[in-house]
C-alpha cells in the first residue's frame, strides 16, 4: 500500500511538472507569433540602378536611344515617405527648367515637393501613377517612371548629375544628415513617437521613418533636404 501511495505521488508530480512547461512552451510560442520585426532603413536597403544619372534633388534621369529622357524619383526618397497615396503630375507638352517643381508627392495629406532634374518639355507621363500611386514606390526604376521629357540642355545639365558609384558615396552623407535631422527635430518637438524611430542596436533608421510625422515634419524635410539642393 505504502509502495502504491509513493507511485502515485511521483506519477503525479511528473504530470503537474509537465502541464506547467507546456503552457510555459505555448506562451512563449504566442509571444513570438505576435512579435512583429521593424524594418530598418540603411545605405543597403537603397535600390540604385547602373546607367542611371541621379541628382541631389532625389530624383534620376536616363536617357532613352530616341533621344528623350525618362525621369523619377530615387529609392532613397521613397523609403523615407512610406508608401505613396496620391501625385500631383505634369502634363505633356509642359515645360520645365531643371531645379523648378516637376512632381508633388502626397502621402495622407502630407506632401514633398519634387525638382526637375534637367530643362525640357513633357512628351508624355505615367498614366498608372494617377491609379496606383504605390507602383513609384515598389518599382521606381522600372513601372514606376513619371515622365518622358524632350530635353533642352542635356549636354550641359548631365553635367551636374551624379552616376552610380559616385551617388553611393553621396547617399552616405545623406544617411548621416537624416539621423541628426531625426534626432533633432524630436529634440524640438518632444515627439513621443520618435522611440521606434532610431533603433537602440546600433542607432538604425526605421524605414518609412517620415510615415507617422505630422505636416510640420515633412515642411521642415523638404526646406532642409530638397529646397537646398536645387
Amino acid at each position: 500500500m505504502v509502495i502504491l501511495i509513493v507511485i502515485a505521488f511521483i506519477l503525479g508530480s511528473l504530470t503537474i511538472d509537465a502541464v506547467i512547461k507546456f503552457n510555459r512552451s505555448k506562451k512563449h510560442k504566442v509571444s513570438v507569433l505576435t512579435s512583429t520585426p521593424i524594418k530598418t532603413f540603411n545605405e543597403e536597403s537603397v535600390s540604385i540602378a547602373n546607367g542611371v544619372y541621379y541628382d541631389k534633388t532625389h530624383t534620376w534621369a536616363f536617357m532613352e536611344k530616341n533621344g528623350l529622357v525618362k525621369i523619377g524619383v530615387d529609392d532613397f526618397l521613397l523609403h523615407i515617405t512610406g508608401s505613396l497615396s496620391k501625385l500631383k503630375m505634369k502634363k505633356p507638352g509642359d515645360k520645365v527648367l531643371k531645379g523648378e517643381v516637376v512632381l508633388s508627392i502626397n502621402q495622407n495629406g502630407k506632401q514633398l515637393n519634387i525638382f526637375s532634374p534637367i530643362s525640357g518639355t513633357v512628351k508624355s507621363s505615367n498614366n498608372q501613377l494617377v491609379e496606383e500611386s504605390s507602383l513609384i514606390n515598389s518599382s521606381p526604376f522600372n513601372d514606376g517612371w513619371v515622365y518622358m521629357i524632350e530635353p533642352t540642355n542635356w549636354l550641359r545639365e548631365v553635367q551636374l548629375l551624379f552616376m552610380a558609384d559616385k551617388y553611393k558615396e553621396w547617399l552616405k552623407s545623406e544617411f548621416a544628415r537624416l539621423k541628426d535631422f531625426i534626432a533633432t527635430i524630436g529634440q524640438i518637438n518632444n515627439q513621443s513617437e520618435l522611440s521606434p524611430i532610431i533603433l537602440q542596436d546600433g542607432g538604425e533608421l526605421k524605414d518609412n521613418v517620415l510615415e507617422n510625422f505630422g505636416p510640420e515634419v515633412w515642411e521642415e524635410f523638404q526646406t532642409r533636404f530638397i529646397n537646398t539642393s536645387r
